[in-house]
């Protein structure tokens, strides 16, 4: 307790710590509180940085999903044009294949009526 010295201010008021003491210790708490005060404001910009990251960072994931998506249907797109080339060529092979049948039948047929009209031809001569 003899470390305890009673004092009065310029404004006589009773202090525990000198003068001087109790101004630089009212001083530590103005810069304190001002200190605090700005630490806060920085948080709450901080924070709203890192909301604005994180929007911008789910638009940006979304357009690179979107982006993966038109990637691999642009190439299953070529794998389908492909696909449907060799079905048509396919298809057209088919149809040649038809249409050489039938132009084969086709003079065949002819061919036979040919033959019955110069048979026609020969019993209506011969009658």
């Amino acid at each position: 307790m003899d470390d305890i010295k009673v004092s009065f201010d310029s404004d006589y008021k009773v202090r525990i710590l000198d003068e001087t003491r109790s101004k630089r210790a009212s001083e530590l708490e103005t810069e304190s509180t001002t200190f605090v005060e700005k630490i806060t404001l920085f948080s709450d910009k901080v924070n709203s940085l890192v909301e604005v990251l994180e929007s911008h960072a789910t638009r940006i994931d979304s357009k690179k999903l979107r982006a993966i998506g038109l990637r691999m249907a642009a190439e299953n797109e070529t794998d389908n044009r492909m696909r449907k080339q060799k079905s048509l060529e396919a298809t057209i092979k088919e149809k040649r294949g038809e249409l050489d049948r039938y132009v084969s039948q086709f003079q065949s047929l002819q061919r036979i009526e040919s033959e019955q009209n110069a048979q026609i031809e020969k019993l209506s001569n011969s009658a």
